[in-house]
C-alpha cells in the first residue's frame, strides 16, 4: 500500500548503524560530521531571541502565502548588506531550504521531468526528488587539482535528459568541496540554461562564510540574469537557528518569467502556509543580530583550517582537496586498505562520512566538518594521522 516514491527499505546502512551501536555503548567519540551550530558552542539562544519570538502580534492568525511583508523585507536588506539588492516582492518564505527545493520542484516539473544535480553534493536531492516524482541527472564537479565544473560532464547530462531537463541546481559554495565557479563556469552554465529554456536553483546557504583570508560574501546569483533564477537561503546556517525552521527563495530573472514564478510560488505557498507566525516576525531581528554569530563561525574555521593545514604539512599520504568556502573539507586517504576508512576510523572513535555519501567517486575520500570545537578537531584529525601511519 506504501507509495513506491519512498525507498523500499527505511532501515539505516551498516555505517549508520555501527556508529549507532558505538553510542548506545557508551563510547567517547570524537563526531567530525557535526554540522549543527547548536551542538558546538557557535549557537546563542539569547533573551532578545525569546523576546523577538513572544510577539503579541504572534497572537493573531494573518498568513500571507509568501510570507510575511516586514520578514521578507529583511531579506531584502540581508541580500542587499551581501551587494545582491532583491525586492520584497520577489521574495517566498518556507520552513527550510528542503521545502524551498520541494516548492521549486513542484513548480518547475511534470512528473517524469528532469532536473540537473552537481555531483559531490548534498545526499537529500534524490529523496525529494523521488517524493515530487521528478528524474535527476548529475553533472560533475571534478577536481584536477582545483575543483572546476566539468562541462562536458554538463553536456552529457543534459543530453541524457531527453529534451525533458527543466532546472540545473548549484550549491554556492558547493557541500562538501567548498567550491564556487568561476565566471567563464557561470557563463558557460548561464548560456546553456537559456538555450535549453531551463531555470536555475542556487542554493547559497553557506555564502556567508568564505575561507580566510576573504572576508566578504561570496557572490552570489542574484541581479540581471537571462532564465528564471531562485537563490536560497535560510536561518539555520546564516544565523545558526535551525530549530527555528525559516527559509527564503529570492527569485530574479527577466521580468515576465519572473513574475509568473512568482505567482506559482505564491499559489503553492497559500496551500501548506507552513512558516510559524512568531518565526516570521522575529526574522527581522534574527537577521539583524548576526554578526557575532558569524564571527564565532568563522573564528572556528579559521582556526581549524590552520590545524589542518598543519597536521597536513609533511603527510604526502594524504591530499586536502580543498575548496574556498563553506563548512565542510575533503580528504582523499591511501587506497592501502582492506576495510573502508570511515569503518577504521570509528574504531578509534572517530566519526567521519566517507566520500560516497555525497557521490565522490574516490572510494578513499572523507568529509569532515570544519565547525566542530576546535579541541575535538585537533584530536580528530590526530586519530586520522595515527591510522595513517598504522597502514
Amino acid at each position: 500500500m506504501r507509495s513506491r516514491r519512498l525507498p523500499a527499505s527505511l532501515e539505516p546502512n551498516a555505517w549508520a548503524r555501527d556508529v549507532a551501536a558505538a553510542r548506545a555503548a557508551g563510547r567517547a567519540l570524537i563526531d567530525l560530521t557535526e554540522t549543527n551550530p547548536t551542538r558546538v558552542g557557535l549557537s546563542e539562544w539569547t533573551p532578545e531571541i525569546l523576546s523577538a519570538l513572544a510577539s503579541a502580534r504572534a497572537g493573531r492568525y494573518e498568513p500571507d502565502p509568501r510570507g510575511d511583508l516586514a520578514a521578507r523585507e529583511a531579506v531584502a536588506r540581508y541580500q542587499g548588506e551581501r551587494g545582491h539588492p532583491v525586492s520584497p516582492e520577489s521574495v517566498v518564505l518556507t520552513s527550510g531550504t528542503s521545502e524551498s527545493y520541494a516548492h521549486l520542484l513542484r513548480l518547475l516539473a511534470e512528473p517524469g521531468d528532469v532536473v540537473l544535480v552537481p555531483a559531490p553534493s548534498y545526499p537529500l536531492f534524490e529523496p525529494i526528488a523521488d517524493l515530487e516524482a521528478v528524474r535527476l541527472e548529475p553533472y560533475r564537479i571534478a577536481w584536477d587539482g582545483t575543483w572546476h565544473l566539468d562541462l562536458g560532464s554538463l553536456d552529457a547530462a543534459l543530453a541524457a535528459a531527453g529534451g525533458r531537463a527543466r532546472a540545473l541546481i548549484v550549491v554556492e559554495p558547493n557541500h562538501p568541496t567548498g567550491s564556487v565557479l568561476d565566471d567563464a563556469e557561470r557563463d558557460a552554465l548561464e548560456e546553456r540554461l537559456a538555450a535549453h529554456d531551463m531555470a536555475l536553483v542556487s542554493d547559497e546557504v553557506f555564502a556567508d562564510f568564505p575561507w580566510p583570508p576573504r572576508k566578504d560574501p561570496l557572490r552570489g546569483w542574484l541581479g540581471e540574469r537571462r532564465v528564471p533564477t531562485f537563490v536560497l537561503g535560510g536561518v539555520s546556517k546564516c544565523c545558526g537557528l535551525p530549530q527555528l525552521k525559516l527559509g527564503w527563495i529570492a527569485v530574479a530573472g527577466p521580468t515576465r518569467a519572473r513574475q509568473q514564478m512568482l505567482e506559482g510560488l505564491e499559489w503553492i505557498g497559500d496551500l501548506f502556509l507552513s512558516v510559524a507566525t512568531p518565526t516570521q516576525l522575529a526574522l527581522p531581528h534574527l537577521l539583524a543580530s548576526r554578526a557575532p554569530y558569524q564571527s564565532r563561525v568563522r573564528e572556528r574555521l579559521e582556526t581549524n583550517l590552520v590545524a589542518l593545514a598543519a597536521w597536513r604539512h609533511g603527510r604526502p599520504d594524504m591530499d586536502w582537496l580543498a575548496g574556498a568556502a563553506g563548512w565542510s573539507v575533503v580528504l582523499r586517504l591511501p587506497a592501502t586498505r582492506g576495510a573502508a576508512w570511515e569503518h577504521a576510523l570509528l574504531e578509534r572513535d572517530v566519526v567521519v562520512h566517507p566520500g560516497h555519501f555525497y557521490g565522490i567517486e574516490s572510494s578513499d575520500a572523507l568529509v569532515l566538518s570544519l565547525i566542530p570545537e576546535a579541541a575535538d578537531f585537533r584530536a580528530g584529525v590526530a586519530r586520522i594521522g595515527s591510522a595513517l601511519d598504522e597502514c
